[in-house]
């Protein structure tokens, strides 16, 4: 069992978690960034942050300027994290997503050997799933869940069909995405060295020529992005 594998050395086994909630979710709508709106009476990040208290001691929370405050007071607040051994920082974001990673990468290098990247937009991933990325993540260094695309994917230049994409090889990538922390940093900051920006975490290792090993996600796992995501979540629960 991977919990047996993780808890038979904490120091040496036990993930860090950097928290992306530093979006301003322009998208959803609002003054309030969609990752700080409520979900069954919790906030989506703290409702995120929950299902990882049980797999690492480390957690790295980034969030937009001017919010660290708020973030750190509730944080404090919440019971569960009050009874969970678990050491929190909260820490401002940059201008994107991956700069904001990077800072929290930063925050945990002398603390853990690997970690967890999770977007705090998907307060739904299941211990099952993060279990499945850090066995992984474990035995090859770095992973990633993915869904099959559903859809036809087809190319488009100048709003015109080019061709249509063998979906068969074709993912959706979700999160938490588990790497190495040495050579998740070392990709991050050889990238903003480059100039270059990647989609996710595993963008940045593959640029490096680094193994990503790909693992079952889960259609639950959705990012809230719309308000209508969340009537989806209700829908499907019905």
């Amino acid at each position: 069992m991977v919990e047996d594998r993780i808890y038979e050395n904490k120091l040496r086994l036990l993930p860090g978690l950097v928290l992306v909630a530093a979006g301003k979710g322009q998208r959803f709508g609002g003054d309030v960034p969609k990752q700080f709106r409520l979900v069954e009476g919790t906030p989506i990040y703290l409702k995120a942050l929950l299902k990882f208290v049980s797999f690492t001691d480390q957690i790295v929370i980034v969030v937009p300027r001017d919010w660290e405050g708020q973030i750190s007071d509730q944080v404090m607040e919440c019971p569960a994290l009050a009874r969970a051994n678990v050491s929190i920082q909260v820490v401002p974001g940059g201008k994107t997503r991956q700069e904001s990673v990077l800072r929290g990468l930063k925050c945990l290098r002398d603390k853990c050997t690997h970690v967890l990247i999770h977007d705090a937009a998907r307060p739904f991933v299941c211990s099952s799933l993060i279990t499945r990325v850090i066995s992984a993540m474990l035995e090859y260094g770095a992973a990633i869940p993915m869904e099959p695309v559903t859809d036809t994917v087809k190319r488009v230049e100048d709003n015109m069909v080019v061709r249509t994409l063998d979906r068969s090889s074709l993912r959706s990538a979700q999160t938490p995405q588990g790497s190495e922390l040495r050579q998740l940093l070392k990709a991050s900051e050889r990238a903003a060295e480059d100039g270059f920006i990647g989609t996710d975490e595993s963008s940045l290792l593959e640029r490096e020529g680094l193994p990503v090993r790909a693992v079952e996600g889960d259609k639950q796992n959705i990012k809230i992005t719309w308000k209508e995501d969340l009537d989806w979540r209700n829908d499907n629960e019905a």
